[in-house]
């Protein structure tokens, strides 16, 4: 907006948004960003009380990175794992998709 706002937008920047908001990619992330928990993750974490009372004591920035991680699995098997992951670990207070320094 800033750049639109001065003028110092191109067009092929501008083609670019237009292409985003027309294939959904746009705005793909709002929830990742407000930290809106899926319904299939949800439904796990009620299941496991442990687990989701450890996930809310994450940090705001884990937590997106994790939803952004589950959100980027492009097949249902893949998903089902990360969220199986992401349960477990939090069950542990561990962190799924987190660097480990070997």
């Amino acid at each position: 907006e800033h750049l639109i706002s001065e003028d110092l937008m191109t067009d092929s920047g501008m083609l670019a948004i237009k292409i985003a908001k027309e294939n959904g990619s746009w705005d793909r992330l709002n929830e990742v960003d407000n930290l809106v928990l899926p319904a299939d993750l949800l439904k796990a974490f009620n299941k496991n009380k442990l687990a989701k009372s450890n996930w809310e004591k994450f940090s705001k920035s884990v937590k997106q990175g994790i939803l952004q991680w589950l959100l980027s699995a492009k097949k249902t098997e893949t998903r089902q794992k990360r969220i199986s992951e992401i349960v477990s670990l939090a069950e542990k207070n561990l962190k799924a998709n987190q660097y480990v320094k070997k």
